[in-house]
């Protein structure tokens, strides 16, 4: 009887303790490390420029939607860098009459002067508006790590074909010539008119906040909360060895 009991609990047990052991996806691990992680978009930058390239200055990012702060997120965002490498956290220039970009931004605050800089991994995830007005990631893109995320199986999965309306749903690509427009077109699963490229595909920010979650929550109960169905499940299968022994 006990050892029957014993057999139920584990096979409800099963889907919690898969679901517990599996390892956080980078983008979690990249939410619970960084102090900020919001919605957010952008109103303006200042930059200096060298070679066109930024080196230094602020962008200014109005939050939309709060998923990590340490305090409540009012006014805007004011993102600091210094530096010319890979790991700075630089926005685009952008026409006066645009319609101003949205991200999911990763922020880190310098702990000498509290300043606000991008995640060394990474700071910025496009967000796009769907024609219904939800918003999405394009993909793929250079934010998803290498390979534009191509090799992600996890973030593949909720890929879905989209159309986009808004900020970054066409983009002028009359700077490249032909065969660069349809190499890219072809790579990046974008749809190609005349010179200007349109992205098709994306994850939903809902589904991307489901995968950051645990690195949302405060106190680590994930680890928590594994550390104990692992040891719920070590009692459970030393008392099937004692009841076979």
């Amino acid at each position: 009887m006990v050892m029957k009991i014993f057999t139920l609990l584990a096979l409800g047990l099963a889907p919690l303790l898969s679901a517990a052991q599996e390892q956080p996806h980078w983008v979690a691990e990249r939410a619970e490390s960084a102090d900020i992680v919001a919605l957010a978009q952008l109103d303006r930058i200042d930059y200096e420029y060298e070679r066109d390239f930024p080196v230094e200055g602020e962008a200014w990012l109005r939050p939309l939607i709060s998923y990590k702060s340490r305090a409540p997120l009012t006014g805007v965002l004011i993102v600091r860098e210094q530096g010319l490498s890979d790991n700075e956290c630089y926005f685009p220039r952008m026409a006066p009459w645009d319609e101003r970009p949205r991200y999911l931004v990763f922020l880190q605050q310098n702990p000498e002067n509290k300043a606000l800089r991008g995640h060394p991994d990474g700071c910025a995830i496009e967000i796009l508006v769907e024609t219904d007005g939800s918003y999405a990631a394009r993909w793929p893109q250079p934010a998803f790590g290498g390979e534009h995320g191509r090799g992600d199986e996890r973030l593949q999965s909720l890929v879905e074909e989209m159309t986009f309306q808004g900020p970054m749903a066409r983009i002028d690509a009359s700077d490249m010539l032909a065969h660069q427009r349809r190499e890219r077109a072809e790579r990046d699963f974008m749809r190609l008119e005349n010179s200007t490229l349109i992205p098709t595909r994306g994850i939903e920010l809902s589904a991307l906040r489901r995968l950051m979650q645990p690195g949302l929550e405060t106190g680590k109960p994930d680890a928590q909360e594994r550390k104990r169905l692992q040891q719920l499940r070590d009692r459970m299968l030393q008392s099937d060895d004692d009841s076979g022994g």
